[in-house]
C-alpha cells in the first residue's frame, strides 16, 4: 500500500469520525428508526409481529433530543434549521440521566410503531456490534453502530480506488483523485457514517460496479460471475431496490458475450443459474417475492401501457425540473431532517465546476465519433453513462407508478444516487481531465490538485457549517461541553477535540504529499 494511500486512508477515517462526533445522535435520516429495528434483532431476535416495534428506551430519548414525530411525521427540526436542543452549562444534558438511568428492561418494552421494516442484512450486522457493547448506556450501543458504518464507508472508498485503478490503467494520480472526491464529498460522509443501510447499499452497490468493470475490460471469468450473483444477493438483503443492478450488470455481460461469441455456451448457464436462483428466492425471502408475483415494491403490478399517457410525459418532465432544481443540490448536502443546506455559494461554484466537466466529456464524445476509434477508456464511459442513465431512469419510472397508486411522488432524494457515485465522480474526473488536456495541457496537475482540496475544503466548510446550527461556536469551552452531551463517556470533555485536530491535521499532511507526487510524477 503506497504512503500516498495510507494518508487518504487516515485523514478520510478522521474525517469520518468527526461527522460521527459531531452529529447529535438521531440527526442521521431516520437514524431512530434504524436502530430500532437493530434493537429488536439485538434484545429479542426476531421482527416484532405486532405493530408495537420501537422500545420506551428509542421513544423517550427521541421526546428528549426533539425528533419525536407529530401527526405529519414532522419533528422539531423538520423545517426549522434554526431550531436547536436546551443545553446545561455542563458535560452532560439537561436530561440525559433520565435516559442513563433507564432499566434494561425498557429496551424490550415496546410502546409504538417507529422501527423500519428493512430486509435483514444491515439490522443483522448492526445488532453484532450493539451486542458488544450490550452494557453500555443507549449512547454507548449508537455510537459502536455509528462505528461500524464508518468501516463500511471506509471500504468503499477502498473500492473506489480499486476501480480508479482498474479504469485509469495510464494514469497512476487519478485512482487518488477519484477515492480523493469519494472520500471527502460531505453529503456522501453523512449518509455513510450514521445508523442507516446506506454504507452497506453503497458499498456493495460499489463491488457491483467494480466487477463489472472488471468484466468489460478483463473479459468474463466464472469467480467474478459467482461474486455478481453473491453481491446481488447480498444487495437484495440490504434494500430491495437492489436489483437495479441487474439491467446495470447486463451491459458488461452482453458486451463480452458479442465480442467473444465462442464463450456463450460457457456462461450461458451461470446466467440462467442465476436467473432460476433468484426465482426460487423469491419464493422463500421476502425481499425477493414481489419477482414471483411480478410486482415492484409499493406499487404493485405496474401498468406500462400507461407509459404511453400524457400523464407520463408531464411526470417525467416535472421530475427532470425537481432533479435540477432539488434532488441535485441535495445530492450536494441537506441535513437537520431536510431543513438546512449549506450556503447557496457552495452550489453555484458546485455547477460550475459540473458543467466544465460535462463539457469536457461532451468533446470527448465527439472525438471518439471524429476518430471511429473506442479505446478501453471511452468504453469505460459508455458504461458510466449506460448506468447513470438505467439507474435515473429506473427511479423515475419507479416513482411514476408510486405516484399512480398513491396520489403524491415518493420524494426521491440524493442520497438515493449515493450506489452511484464511484460512476458519477469517474465521469467528472473523465471530464476534467479531458478538458484540462486539451485546453490547459501544462497545467493539467494543478488542477486535479485543485479540485481534491477544492473538496476537501467543501467538506470541512459543510461540516463546520452543519455543526454550528447544533452547537454554539463562539466559544471553544461552550462547544466542547455541547458537543459532548448526550454522548458516550469516552465522547465528553476535551478529548472531543482530538478528533476534529488530527482530522484538519491530516488532511493538511495528505494534501501536501498528494501535492508533491503529483507534481513529480509529471516532471
Amino acid at each position: 500500500m503506497s504512503s500516498i494511500l495510507k494518508l487518504l486512508l487516515i485523514a478520510a477515517f478522521l474525517n469520518g469520525l468527526s461527522w460521527i462526533i459531531l452529529i447529535p445522535v438521531w440527526q442521521y435520516p431516520d437514524e431512530q428508526a434504524h436502530f430500532a429495528q437493530i434493537q429488536d434483532v439485538a434484545e429479542l431476535g426476531k421482527r416484532p409481529a405486532d405493530k408495537l416495534n420501537a422500545s420506551l428506551e428509542v421513544a423517550l430519548s427521541e421526546e428528549i433530543l426533539g425528533t419525536q414525530r407529530d401527526g405529519l411525521g414532522n419533528n422539531k427540526f423538520t423545517y426549522h434549521p434554526e431550531y436547536k436542543l436546551d443545553y446545561s452549562d455542563n458535560d452532560f444534558g439537561p436530561r440525559e440521566n433520565e435516559i442513563l438511568n433507564l432499566p434494561k428492561t425498557s429496551r424490550t418494552q415496546l410502546v409504538k410503531n417507529e422501527a423500519t421494516l428493512n430486509p435483514p442484512l444491515y439490522p443483522f450486522l448492526g445488532s453484532l456490534f450493539y451486542r458488544l457493547f450490550e452494557s453500555g448506556s443507549l449512547f454507548v450501543r449508537v455510537y459502536a453502530v455509528r462505528l461500524m458504518s464508518l468501516i463500511l464507508f471506509m471500504t468503499t472508498m477502498i473500492v473506489s480506488y480499486k476501480i480508479g485503478q482498474l479504469i485509469f490503467t495510464k494514469n497512476k494520480t487519478l485512482p487518488f483523485v477519484l477515492a480523493s472526491l469519494v472520500a471527502f464529498m460531505p453529503m456522501f460522509v453523512f449518509a455513510s457514517t450514521g445508523v442507516l443501510p446506506d454504507p452497506l447499499t453503497n458499498l456493495l452497490f460499489s463491488l457491483i460496479i467494480f466487477l463489472s468493470l472488471k468484466i468489460l475490460t478483463k473479459g468474463l471469468s466464472f469467480f467474478v460471475m459467482f461474486s455478481l450473483i453473491i453481491a446481488i444477493i447480498l444487495g437484495s438483503l440490504t434494500r430491495q431496490q437492489f436489483l437495479i443492478s441487474i439491467p446495470i450488470i447486463a451491459f458488461p455481460i452482453i458486451y463480452q458475450l458479442i465480442k467473444n461469441r465462442e464463450q456463450i455456451s460457457i456462461f450461458l448457464k451461470p446466467i440462467l443459474l442465476l436467473t432460476i436462483l433468484i426465482i426460487v428466492l423469491s419464493f422463500f425471502l421476502p425481499q425477493f417475492s414481489f419477482i414471483k408475483s411480478l410486482s415492484a415494491p409499493e406499487v404493485g403490478q405496474p401498468n406500462l401501457s400507461l407509459l404511453f399517457k400524457m400523464a407520463f410525459i408531464d411526470h417525467f418532465m416535472w421530475t427532470v425540473k425537481n432533479t435540477i432544481t432539488q434532488t441535485l443540490p441535495w445530492y450536494w448536502g441537506v441535513y437537520k431532517w431536510l431543513s438546512l443546506t449549506v450556503p447557496h455559494i457552495n452550489y453555484q461554484i458546485i455547477n460550475r465546476l459540473v458543467l466544465i466537466a460535462f463539457i469536457g466529456i461532451i468533446i470527448k464524445l465527439f472525438q471518439i465519433i471524429k476518430n471511429r476509434k473506442v479505446e478501453e477508456l471511452d468504453l469505460v464511459l459508455f458504461f458510466m453513462l449506460y448506468a447513470s442513465t438505467v439507474y435515473f431512469l429506473i427511479f423515475l419510472l419507479w416513482d411514476y407508478f408510486f405516484y399512480l397508486e398513491h396520489g403524491y411522488s415518493f420524494g426521491i432524494q440524493g442520497r438515493y444516487f449515493f450506489p452511484m457515485i464511484t460512476v458519477h465522480f469517474t465521469i467528472l474526473v473523465i471530464g476534467f481531465w479531458q478538458l484540462s488536456q486539451l485546453i490547459f495541457k501544462q497545467f493539467t496537475k494543478y488542477l486535479l490538485i485543485f479540485i481534491v482540496f477544492l473538496m476537501v475544503i467543501f467538506n470541512n466548510v459543510s461540516l463546520s457549517y452543519v455543526s454550528s446550527s447544533y452547537y454554539e461556536t463562539s466559544s471553544i469551552s461552550t462547544f466542547v461541553k455541547q458537543v459532548s452531551q448526550y454522548k458516550p463517556q469516552i465522547l465528553k470533555g476535551n478529548f472531543v477535540l482530538f478528533p476534529l485536530f488530527g482530522a484538519l491535521f491530516f488532511q493538511v499532511i495528505f494534501l501536501f504529499y498528494f501535492a508533491k507526487h503529483i507534481i513529480e510524477e509529471n516532471k
